[in-house]
């Protein structure tokens, strides 16, 4: 996390010194950029997800139809797949990118002396061991509220010039002590973990009914748990953490909310497939060239004696359908010996009936059963 935090403490830093000097105020200046220069992923991701979206209906009629053969369903969804231009690992690189970008911004906001104030990490860590008795993600934000309750524990370590830093570092936000931990004041300051909470619920309602909506079923069974559990997750870290980490989740999750809306609007599923672009038209080219690539693996792997899955499930498919042709071959055979059959007995019979009505004779319908 120190790699991304780096230049991204020096952005905070920036803020906080030249726009707004209060951390809150900071922070959340910090999380509007940040959400801002993430929002093309954002786009890219909402357009996948649309295009998801509009495929199930196709997938599901897939499932309906090969639904018994795994093997099957999967090379039937590939060459799908190919033939609508979506790669089904679409959405997943702008989500690991902002993970990526979360993690750094996490570590500014688990340490703003270091980016902030520029004290160093090593310090410190050795302070909050010797005092704090353990260096955890968040004690630098300890050591912050510790120091302007007046403790002078810190003294030795940090010397004068940092503690005087520290004092006049200003880590309120609308009055709230974004340094103290909820579960141990009390006070207003609780109001940010119920915050963090609501907005979370909020969140988390709204992407499951955008997956219903969507009819996409990824919303299932331990994952629809892990969602719903998500927002007491939230209540419970923001209530035991320092309170400027829930600040950070409910800002956090008032833009994802606000996003999400906005996109949803913008790129609804009917209108993201209506318009072909060239996201559509590259996957449609590198799923081409990777079905290429394994055509060529499995010709060159049977070319030395080596039969791979594919080539496997290719000749058991081929097998069984030589086999279901020749089951329906035999099956026409004894259908049309038996029609053959009636159409004779019924020739008979009816001569039979013209002889007997020529010479006079009595003539019933179980005389055409005679010959039978």
């Amino acid at each position: 996390m120190g790699i991304l935090g780096t230049p991204l403490g020096w952005i905070m830093s920036f803020i906080y010194d030249y726009v707004v000097h209060s951390y809150g105020w900071a922070l959340i200046l910090f999380i509007i950029l940040t959400r801002v220069v993430l929002y093309p992923l954002g786009v890219k991701q909402q357009k996948s997800t649309a295009r998801m979206a509009a495929f199930q209906p196709k997938l599901q009629q897939l499932q309906k139809q090969y639904g018994k053969d795994k093997n099957r369903y999967q090379e039937e969804m590939m060459k799908l797949y190919e033939q609508e231009g979506i790669s089904p690992t679409a959405g997943c690189l702008p989500m690991a990118v902002q993970m990526i970008f979360l993690f750094g911004l996490i570590d500014v906001i688990y340490k703003p002396l270091h980016h902030l104030l520029h004290i160093p990490n090593e310090l410190l860590d050795t302070a909050a061991k010797q005092v704090l008795g353990t260096s955890t993600s968040f004690s630098q934000l300890e050591i912050v509220s510790k120091v302007q309750s007046g403790s002078t524990a810190f003294y030795p370590i940090l010397g004068v010039e940092n503690i005087e830093r520290i004092q006049n570092f200003d880590m309120n936000f609308l009055g709230l002590d974004l340094g103290v931990i909820p579960s141990q004041v009390w006070g207003w300051v609780i109001l940010i973990p119920i915050l963090s909470f609501v907005t979370q619920i909020l969140y988390t309602l709204m992407s499951m009914a955008q997956q219903k909506k969507n009819g996409q079923n990824t919303m299932q069974g331990p994952m629809k748990w892990m969602m719903l559990l998500m927002p007491l997750m939230s209540l419970w870290f923001a209530f035991t953490m320092p309170a400027g980490i829930g600040l950070y989740w409910t800002v956090s999750n008032v833009l994802m909310i606000f996003q999400q809306l906005i996109l949803q609007k913008l790129y609804p599923p009917e209108k993201v497939m209506a318009k072909k672009d060239k996201a559509t038209e590259r996957n449609k080219e590198k799923m081409r060239k990777r079905r290429e690539k394994l055509e060529q693996y499995n010709q060159t792997m049977a070319e030395r004696g080596i039969e791979t899955p594919m080539a496997k499930l290719k000749r058991e498919q081929e097998e069984e359908a030589a086999a279901q042709s020749a089951r329906s071959e035999k099956k026409m055979d004894r259908e049309t010996a038996q029609k053959e059959k009636e159409l004779v007995q019924k020739r008979l019979a009816e001569a039979r009936k013209r002889m007997a009505e020529k010479y006079g004779d009595e003539y019933t319908d179980s005389d055409s059963g005679k010959d039978q």
